[in-house]
């Protein structure tokens, strides 16, 4: 069975947003109504804890196909826009590309704002859970890991995108008070009180798979990607490098054939852990419509899809793909309107998770990727190259494993090819780094990965000047684009406004 319950979901967003509601009026908060669930009289059965659950799940699916996507590659040098001076509805979308956001625009908050629900969710199942009689100990633990596991790594989620954040650990009050006087917290402190507390307590207890009418659900190799990650952003490899090397000693996922199927598999044996979309249970998943084209109307057999054109590959996308890469005609497509005419202007689009011809109504079933096995490959070769240094013989072995599977010949010392010979750690860092590039392009990793090589601002510098002369028509007329490039991002102006949170440097 693909999904997590459509009806437990949508029953369990609703209800745990009135729970997350507060009133000011005395009258009612004195009163509990009849036939509405509050946090006194909900989390009392094992069923309500289930369904508690589900509601961590569409907040992680709803940002890794929509800020936190728009973050990692938009904000990346893998992808841009078509302009189009006649629509501008999305300018706010063009101004995370062109790195011309305020601290007052709206984009900030949508990443903040769903990771403290979510946490909020999952502090209210780990403050009631044990008092809740569950019919078998092993399943109780695997829902308190749940919670535990979207705590910790909501609060990583935050520190990547705002650095310092504060640290919540309990309910909150319904008028939120208790919010009142918290001040963020260094990024060492949210790890030590969050992070890897909650994500160990995860490993431990979450089952290696769900039985198939939960599939879906986060597992023991999903929280040890998740503090990988978190290791990783960091750039501490060598707490990472022991997850990572158990991850891939389980055997509990491998590499599927071809690389397409990968995104077209429901739950296959390479995806760790994806966002869920059933369209037949009215979630389908639409994120990549946007993706075409503006004038790709026979892409989509003319479905009306407004605001079209975004995620567009660059060209040094483009060109990071070796010639016969079989990954490169499941990644990126090449569209021409009028193909007869030899001055028609191509205009490349993303293929991966593109189903065509589009759905006539309610998305696809095409999940989104947050963690898969070949991404924790090229982890583990990462992390053996900066902790052991020299040529750890696995870190090739990863690395080949995928180029195999994308019918390419292999890195290894002394190949007569001189674009494949590595001769030291540098070259074999750079290999990783080119295969990351290419395996895991819109799967929101690329800003992440800049930042951690130490060359976010000056990559980003050097693709606006490209883009300036690519887009000159429209960037001649912003002159500040690609000018101030920063990492962070800025704590929403209404939290500081509220709570007197500093603000990050570059957004004050």
């Amino acid at each position: 069975m693909k999904r997590l319950p459509l009806f437990q979901s949508l029953l369990c967003g609703a209800l745990l947003l009135v729970l997350m509601t507060g009133c000011n009026e005395e009258e009612f908060l004195n009163r509990t109504p009849p036939d509405r669930y509050t946090p006194n009289n909900f989390y009392e059965t094992q069923e309500q804890i289930r369904d508690a659950t589900i509601g961590l799940y569409p907040l992680a699916r709803g940002l890794y196909t929509g800020a936190i996507f728009n973050y990692a590659e938009l904000r990346s040098d893998n992808t841009t826009f078509e302009f189009n001076a006649l629509d501008r509805g999305r300018l706010n979308t063009e101004e995370i590309d062109y790195f011309l956001l305020t601290a007052s625009d709206n984009f900030h908050a949508n990443i903040y704002g769903p990771l403290y629900t979510g946490i909020a969710r999952a502090n209210y199942i780990i403050d009631r859970i044990d008092a809740v009689p569950f019919e078998d100990a092993t399943l109780k633990s695997q829902r308190l890991a749940e919670a535990y596991f979207f705590r910790g790594f909501y609060h990583y989620l935050l520190t990547l995108h705002f650095g310092p954040v504060v640290v919540q650990l309990e309910p909150l009050a319904d008028d939120g008070t208790s919010l009142i006087g918290l001040q963020r917290q260094p990024i060492e402190e949210v790890y030590a009180q969050s992070v890897v507390p909650d994500l160990s307590f995860a490993i431990d207890h979450l089952p290696v798979s769900w039985p198939n009418e939960e599939v879906g659900r986060v597992t023991r190799g999903a929280a040890q990607m998740a503090l990988a990650k978190a290791h990783f952003a960091r750039r501490n490899f060598t707490e990472a490098l022991p997850l990572l090397n158990d991850l891939v000693a389980s055997g509990t996922y491998r590499l599927l054939d071809d690389f397409e199927s990968v995104f077209f598999t429901d739950n296959n044996e390479e995806i760790i852990y994806a966002a869920q979309f059933d369209a037949g249970a009215g979630q389908g998943s639409d994120f990549m419509f946007d993706w075409i084209p503006r004038s790709g109307s026979d892409i989509s057999l003319d479905k009306d899809r407004a605001q079209t054109g975004f995620n567009i590959p660059t060209t040094s996308l483009i060109d990071a793909f070796e010639e016969g890469d079989r990954r490169f005609e499941a990644t990126i497509g090449f569209y021409d309107s009028d193909p007869n005419n030899p001055n028609n202007e191509v205009i490349p689009y993303s293929r991966k998770f593109l189903t065509i011809p589009f759905p006539q109504q309610g998305g696809t079933d095409v999940d989104f990727p947050i963690f898969r096995y070949a991404d924790a490959l090229l982890m583990q070769a990462e992390a053996l190259i900066e902790v052991d240094g020299g040529l750890p013989n696995m870190a090739f072995e990863n690395i080949n494993r995928l180029r195999a599977r994308a019918g390419l010949p292999f890195f290894f010392p002394g190949n007569p090819d001189s674009t494949l010979n590595i001769q030291n750690t540098e070259d074999l860092r750079q290999a990783v780094r080119q295969e990351r590039r290419v395996e895991l392009a819109y799967e929101a990793s690329r800003t992440y990965d800049l930042r951690r090589y130490g060359i976010f601002v000056e990559t980003m510098r050097a693709h606006g000047e490209v883009q300036k002369e690519l887009q000159s028509e429209f960037l001649d007329a912003l002159p500040e684009a690609y000018t101030n490039i920063r990492e962070l991002l800025a704590i929403p102006a209404q939290e500081v406004l509220l709570y007197g949170y500093t603000q990050n440097p570059g957004w004050e």
